[in-house]
């Protein structure tokens, strides 16, 4: 149910129903607000140890906060299931009492506003959330470099760090933060801020202090353990910089960390505000739930980025390792006051990895990259118009949409005007809580710039512009009649933007005008006398979040991938042509082919030349071979293996790119029946295991068909693979290659129920769909109710699966 809130402008007239125009409605948000507290965190001490094997962790940690009451009887912790085994206030004990959701200390506090006290829990935990033991059931591990490794990794936000430290878990209150670990001296530990001592303990153990020197909010409290190797560099302006890696594949570390220190400095010379945390650090973890996380001054990111240079052409680090490190900006500088402006943390760090995109491959990559993001804010669109400053705007408004506004921002304000009101904007309010309305605020006192509009229609409301254009030769010039013809709803109106018009003519000139479009229909006139239109365009180079229809004839597409002057015109020309027959295209693609050099231009030119089934060879084998991996992937997606491109197909199997091999393999196993002629491929890839073991598993996979012989084994291997000593990604492969081969027994049904008891969804929901997949049949369903019973599970285990698999 949609829920307004209605602001009423009384104006002097009669009948308010005749001022319609005064009436602006906005979603009322629930979750737009702090929650209630009678205390300051103002720092936090904690001390912990482990046992891995039990999942155990024994802590003890020390608030001192600040009351912001006369009368605080009680403070209350976030800690669902921890076991507080004594409390003292300043030294002297005192009672908990445990809750569902954590712990009522009794401080029995009277007169005390102002006051400091020091309250401190000693604890244990055997947390479900917030902080993972890896690996440390398993057996002896054979190859730490592509098994499961040993680790213990936290990851705190939402509110999950309250799951195995007793915390005042909320993002509006901050405090410094101080990690004192003790472990196993074989391990390397990282946490946020200085590591201020480093010290070899008793029982083979060591002590790492780390020390933030600045207050941070408590879910961005991090660490992590493994036995990491740690690359050490600085940027420009000093700040150190510490990649901790997975030693055994050194050559990996280059690729993935790729641009790392340019990040930074990137960040410092856009934003205007150096770094603030000290030190800099990225970690590497196993099984991460997400692609990374942002915790201040160390993020902790996903292991499936951890690639050698060949895999880095599937999947590398650097638009997340970007995101990341500008939300030590935003997110950790300044964090969110709530979730309803959560925007201010996501919106900005997927904003300035486009600017950093344009640092490195010059401005069209920039318009490019925001063209990807308005395509997920429209998406977004579709299921709700949720404005972008509410908690309940999902990721896509919160990431691609935010951002998408971000640079309509920073183009209608111009770069250094937007410059100048962020840098306002972080330098007065660091190491603070913020709302929507500071950057508001900010904008306008740095540049004098008042941007309430822009504000109002495309954060605190919702919904996106869809313009209807047409254009027709008058005798004064061109003229544009314009309609945004988007449904209208009490917090969507019609849109006001600066809009760039271009008109390109017969002759060879053309002319570019910037007009305010502010009203549901309106006409615009391009002045020109005389001349002949070879095809207009709204919103040239596309700047603007929005739909458009805008009919024009093939003619003027072609005209437009000619002539355009921004990429992303010529690009739309192209996609415009994708349904036409491919006569009608063919002599423009080529000649485009021949002219563009952009990666992502290529690469559509070459998906559609490829299409026809009557390529040229010699057309098809430029493609085939050009040095743009997205280009030959268009074409190994896109083209039908035939005669004439078999033998580049075949090429293809030796590709620099994993994913491209894969293609080409599937492609050619449905042209090739023969089993020697594909034995002679499979030989090729026996030796590679691709990019999360994607070849491996295709191997496996498809050697059951040409050797029947090893078809027991290589399902034993597959099932293998989806056991605990993988990563996720690797058993969701193989998972899917069971499910292919419609192969199952008992030790792939056990480790069906370990993907599916796993804490990272992304494995469980594969699991799901695939144990469902396989209790279609009976004799599995029978494995899967018998591996239930003799099973060690717990009740709530069984619960989780008997659910899953509706019995």
């Amino acid at each position: 149910m949609k829920k307004y809130l209605i602001l009423l402008a009384i104006c002097a007239s009669p009948s308010l129903r005749a001022q319609n125009q005064d009436i602006v409605s906005y979603f009322k948000d629930p979750g737009a607000h702090e929650r209630d507290r009678n205390i300051d965190v103002t720092h936090m001490k904690l001390e912990v140890s482990f046992v891995p094997v039990e999942g155990l962790v024994n802590g003890t940690v020390t608030h001192t906060f600040r009351c912001l009451q006369d009368n605080v009887d009680t403070v209350y912790l976030d800690g669902p299931g921890i076991q507080v085994l004594s409390a003292t206030l300043d030294g002297k004990g005192i009672q908990t009492r445990k809750t569902e959701t954590g712990i009522v200390c009794l401080t029995g506090l009277k007169n005390s506003y102002n006051s400091t006290h020091n309250l401190q829990l000693v604890y244990n935990a055997h947390p479900k959330k917030g902080l993972y033991f890896i690996g440390w059931k398993l057996p002896a591990i054979s190859d730490p470099a592509t098994m499961s490794r040993r680790q213990i990794w936290t990851q705190g936000q939402g509110t999950d760090n309250r799951y195995w430290i007793p915390m005042v878990d909320d993002r509006s209150d901050k405090y410094i933060t101080e990690t004192i670990i003790t472990f196993d001296k074989d391990y390397n530990v990282l946490s946020n801020g200085k590591l201020i001592a480093n010290k070899e303990q008793p029982y083979n153990t060591r002590t790492w202090h780390y020390r933030m020197l600045n207050q941070h909010s408590g879910y961005l409290l991090m660490l992590a353990i493994d036995k990491y190797a740690v690359k050490k560099s600085t940027t420009k302006r000093g700040t150190p910089i510490q990649f901790w890696y997975y030693p055994e594949q050194p050559q990996n570390v280059e690729p993935t960390s790729r641009y790392t220190e340019r990040i930074i400095e990137f960040l410092e010379d856009e934003i205007g505000v150096n770094y603030q945390w000290g030190s800099y650090s990225n970690v590497m973890v196993q099984d991460f739930m997400y692609g990374a996380m942002e915790n201040t001054s160390a993020t902790v990111f996903g292991d499936f980025f951890w690639v050698d240079a060949r895999g880095y052409l599937e999947r590398n680090y650097i638009g997340v390792n970007a995101h990341e490190a500008t939300h030590q900006w935003f997110g950790d500088l300044v964090t969110a006051r709530d979730d309803g402006n959560h925007w201010l943390q996501e919106s900005f760090a997927t904003f300035y990895p486009g600017l950093f995109n344009g640092s490195l491959y010059g401005p069209d990559e920039t318009a490019w990259y925001f063209r990807g993001s308005m395509n997920g804010a429209l998406a977004a669109g579709e299921k709700n118009s949720l404005p972008v400053r509410n908690s309940e705007a999902g990721s896509g408004r919160h990431y691609p949409k935010g951002a998408s506004v971000l640079y309509m921002l920073y183009n209608t304000m111009g770069r250094e005007n937007f410059r100048r009101g962020i840098k306002l904007y972080l330098e007065r309010h660091a190491f603070q809580n913020v709302e929507t309305w500071d950057l508001q605020k900010a904008m306008m006192d740095a540049t004098g710039m008042n941007m309430d509009w822009f504000f109002d229609q495309w954060i605190h409301r919702g919904g996106e512009p869809h313009y209807k254009v047409q254009w027709q030769s008058v005798s004064a010039g061109t003229e544009f009649t314009v309609e945004q013809i988007h449904r209208m709803e009490p917090t969507v109106s019609h849109f006001r933007m600066p809009v760039n018009f271009g008109v390109y003519y017969e002759d060879g000139t053309e002319d570019h005008k910037t007009i305010w479009v502010d009203k549901a229909f309106q006409k615009v006139l391009i002045p020109a006398q005389g001349k002949k239109v070879a095809f207009a365009l709204f919103d040239e180079g596309s700047f603007i979040l929005k739909k458009i229809t805008f009919e024009k004839s093939q003619q003027e597409w072609k005209a437009q991938l000619e002539r355009a002057k921004y990429p992303l015109d010529r690009y739309d020309a192209l996609l415009a042509m994708a349904k036409w027959p491919a006569e009608d295209k063919k002599e423009a693609l080529m000649a485009a082919w021949k002219r563009e050099s952009l990666k992502w231009m290529k690469a559509e030119i070459a998906r559609q030349l490829v299409q026809n089934p009557a390529v040229e060879a010699n057309v098809a084998a430029e493609i085939a071979g050009s040095p743009m991996t997205e280009v030959r992937r268009a074409f190994v997606d896109h083209a039908s293996v035939n005669e004439t491109t078999a033998p580049l197909f075949e090429k293809a199997l030796s590709d620099s790119s994993y994913l491209i091999i894969e293609t080409a393999l599937l492609k050619l196993w449905d042209y090739y029946p023969f089993n020697n002629k594909r034995a002679a491929m499979l030989e090729k890839i026996k030796d590679l295991d691709g990019y999360i073991m994607n070849l491996k598993i295709r191997y496996l996979e498809l050697g059951t068909e040409v050797f029947p012989d090893m078809k027991g084994a290589f399902i034993s291997n597959l099932g293998d693979y989806t056991s605990d000593f993988y990563g996720f990604r690797v058993r969701n492969n193989a998972m899917a290659a069971l499910q292919r081969l419609n192969a199952c027994n008992e030790k792939v049904v056990m480790n069906l129920f370990s993907c599916l008891l796993s804490f990272n969804g992304r494995l469980s929901n594969t699991a799901k769909d695939v144990l469902n997949y396989f209790k279609q049949q009976s004799q599995y369903l029978q494995m899967m109710r018998t591996q239930l019973e003799k099973g060690n599970y717990q009740p709530e285990q069984k619960q989780v699966i008997k659910s899953a698999l509706g019995i």
